[in-house]
């Protein structure tokens, strides 16, 4: 990794909305447009406070209100636009929305462990392929990274687009992204050097780590030798 490329990092703050009303019934949420709980709310202010400090350029979220919300609060103490799209939603999940796991697990076991054990091939009944979402939330990622080379950008999104994001950026096999967690409000931090992303930060309710991956002489680092900071 030369020097121009060490000075051209991308700081992206990845973020899961805050939480939501009725959370605590364990229901599935995708397409579903569901509100912030006051709880969620509380989430989002201290999120503004935590991004308070950084140089933020842009802020992009799902068009979904739990996630638009959230970063409308993030972007309120910024002084920025909130840019929205609908490439930035969680996975539709059909007739599976509203539902939770346990119930399922008894509806259709088949469908549950292969929703675990081989993603790639599932489909939601009457809703989205997991194929077809991992692919519009990469095409949007990429039109991102086009758009922003440099400087720091914030993304609100949901928990599976997180996990996309994060999962392919690990080159992890996609049977293995659920085992990312990712709490209401939790902040990813991934760095990107020219075409080199580093996962800085991970599930973390603490603020901005204050050095980027790559400090200090640029002549030693190496892209299989970077020293990471986790805050």
């Amino acid at each position: 990794m030369n020097e121009k490329s060490t000075q051209e990092r991308l700081r992206l703050y990845l973020i899961r909305h805050g939480e939501v009303e009725g959370a605590a019934s364990g229901k599935l949420l995708g397409r579903t447009d569901t509100p912030l709980s006051d709880q969620g709310l509380e989430q989002a202010r201290q999120l503004a406070e935590v991004l308070s400090t950084a140089q933020l350029s842009a802020i992009y979220c799902s068009d979904l209100q739990r996630a638009r919300t959230t970063a409308e609060i993030i972007a309120k103490r910024s002084n920025l636009n909130v840019q929205e799209s609908s490439a930035w939603r969680e996975i539709d999940m059909g007739e599976w929305e509203g539902d939770t796991l346990a119930a399922l697990h008894d509806e259709a076991p088949e469908l549950i462990a292969q929703l675990f054990s081989d993603p790639a091939s599932f489909e939601y009944p009457d809703g989205e392929s997991f194929t077809g979402f991992t692919t519009r939330v990469q095409r949007a990622l990429d039109q991102l990274l086009i758009t922003h080379r440099t400087g720091e950008v914030a993304l609100v999104a949901h928990g599976g687009v997180c996990r996309t994001i994060i999962g392919n950026v690990l080159g992890m096999p996609t049977h293995n992204w659920l085992r990312l967690a990712q709490v209401y409000a939790c902040m990813n931090v991934i760095e990107w050097y020219g075409a080199n992303p580093i996962l800085v930060m991970l599930n973390s309710h603490n603020g901005p780590p204050t050095k980027s991956a790559a400090c200090g002489d640029a002549q030693s680092l190496r892209t299989s030798q970077l020293m990471i900071e986790f805050a």
